[in-house]
């Protein structure tokens, strides 16, 4: 099944390119959220971003199983971020990371980054009874 290009979604996504913002990409399973990080990594390309910069995961692909703890995560991020340039950060289905939040927010500190996460569930926008305040696309 080919997927279907998505030009609106990109759209809305784009005036966020290089901001300080974590840009969440939720909806249901099978919706398209991957494809559209996926477009994001394209258009990153098309803007000129090195691939040595873009970090793309899938956490349901068994070939990352092992980074689903937020540690073991962040000692593999720390080996393939390039010093002095900024890192692109796409995760998909972030969930699968356990403390991910914690951990999304300690490379903004970290990285000179720009975050996307994608997720199916509802542990997204909560923690701990709580909305995080991050921008939703």
């Amino acid at each position: 099944m080919k997927p279907i290009d998505r030009p609106l979604y990109l759209k809305r996504i784009e005036p966020m390119i290089n901001t300080e913002f974590i840009k969440i990409i939720t909806g249901v399973r099978r919706s398209g959220k991957s494809y559209l990080l996926l477009m994001i990594k394209d258009k990153l390309l098309s803007m000129g971003v090195d691939k040595d910069q873009i970090i793309y995961i899938n956490f349901e692909n068994p070939e990352f199983f092992d980074l689903l703890s937020y540690k073991d995560l962040y000692k593999y991020l720390k080996d393939k971020v390039v010093a002095n340039k900024k890192v692109y950060l796409l995760f998909d289905e972030i969930q699968e990371v356990s403390e991910w939040q914690k951990l999304i927010n300690g490379l903004r500190i970290a990285f000179d980054s720009d975050i996307y996460v994608t997720g199916s569930n509802a542990s997204l926008l909560w923690k701990d009874g709580h909305l995080l305040n991050w921008s939703i696309c």
